[in-house]
């Protein structure tokens, strides 16, 4: 079956971008998002420059308004594009709305697969990971930063008909894979997600910046050797990254790092300017879902018995710039010098 009704919940960069694409190929899209000027820009008519560029209107609403009784049972599938530490409230709002077989699928940081599961049950649980970029730029205007597509497949592994259903619609926006091991290829992203936006939050660096600053790649690669070791530990097949294996940047000596340090220069050339997501949220006065990227991997590295020092450090600056008693910045990566000594 087609997906006639689709929900969106939360209309930002990837939220907002995917949904205008839907629409201008057809497709009955409802964004719900709760910043009130977004939804009128969004509705009068949504702005989308780089990659893409359109001027389209996108039907939004508040969840108050979508959780009405006009739209009970509505949804066929529920896409969800809010931040980490979202998730549980914003899907347990719209529950009403969405049919009891819908697939939901979590277009997010972090791994709230597992969060989402637990509402819905697994079945109806799809993975995916987003390999191309986009941010904010004001109410109603959203820019894609970069290229990519879309990765999506049954949570944890497997395959069924309600992804291949869920691909073709996707395909519509962006180019979109099927992998029968989203679990992986969710563990995979958040290797780079926990180590440079975690660590460019934490130091003020964009990509490009972290990789060109010595201390700030020893220290995101430590992040990314911590995350692989407790994924391994929890018996994650890791999918390779960019066609390889992401243990080939695997650091516990000096000379693992230099080599690392090369493919890590050429890996995310075209990424350099990427800013990262949790610094633009600290700028906007907002929370960070650092609790569940480098908090995901501390809490998951106690479950499974590794240690993530560097992983624990980077949530707990990352906490301290939110509360205020820090800023982004570089003289941060000073904690982490008893972390990384083995790389010296």
């Amino acid at each position: 079956m087609a997906y006639k009704h689709i929900v969106i919940v939360g209309g930002g960069a990837i939220g907002g971008i995917t949904a205008a694409l839907l629409t201008q190929q057809g497709e009955e899209v409802v964004v719900v998002d709760a910043d009130q000027a977004h939804v009128a820009g969004m509705n009068k008519g949504l702005e989308v420059t780089g990659f893409h560029e359109l001027t389209i209107p996108v039907k939004t609403m508040s969840t108050t308004e979508f959780t009405g009784q006009d739209y009970m049972g509505w949804a066929d599938i529920a896409l969800i594009a809010v931040k980490g530490l979202h998730t549980e409230k914003a899907l347990k709002s719209i529950v009403p709305s969405i049919k009891v077989t819908a697939p939901v699928v979590s277009m997010q940081n972090g791994i709230n697969e597992e969060t989402i599961a637990g509402i819905v049950g697994a079945k109806r649980t799809i993975g995916c990971s987003i390999t191309w970029g986009g941010t904010n730029k004001a109410p109603g205007q959203l820019i894609q930063t970069t290229e990519g597509g879309f990765i999506i497949g049954q949570w944890p592994t497997g395959k069924s008909k309600i992804v291949d259903e869920t691909a073709l619609l996707l395909s519509k926006a962006f180019p979109t894979e099927i992998s029968d091991n989203i679990i992986g290829d969710r563990w995979t992203k958040l290797l780079i997600t926990a180590s440079l936006t975690g660590v460019g939050t934490t130091a003020g660096l964009t990509y490009g910046g972290v990789i060109a600053n010595e201390t700030a790649l020893k220290v995101a690669l430590t992040v990314i050797t911590e995350t692989y070791d407790v994924g391994k530990a929890a018996d994650v097949q890791f999918a390779d990254l960019m066609g390889v294996s992401p243990s080939i940047v695997l650091v516990r000596n000096n000379e693992d790092f230099l080599k690392a340090a090369k493919l890590m220069d050429f890996a995310f050339a075209k990424h350099g300017a990427t800013k990262p997501s949790m610094w633009q949220d600290i700028e906007k006065g907002r929370r960070t879902e650092v609790d569940f990227v480098n908090g995901y991997v501390m809490k998951k590295g106690k479950e499974v018995g590794v240690k993530t020092p560097a992983n624990e450090l980077v949530t707990r600056v990352i906490k301290e710039i939110e509360d205020g008693k820090k800023s982004p910045g570089v003289k941060n990566l000073e904690e982490f010098d008893s972390i990384i000594t083995h790389l010296k």
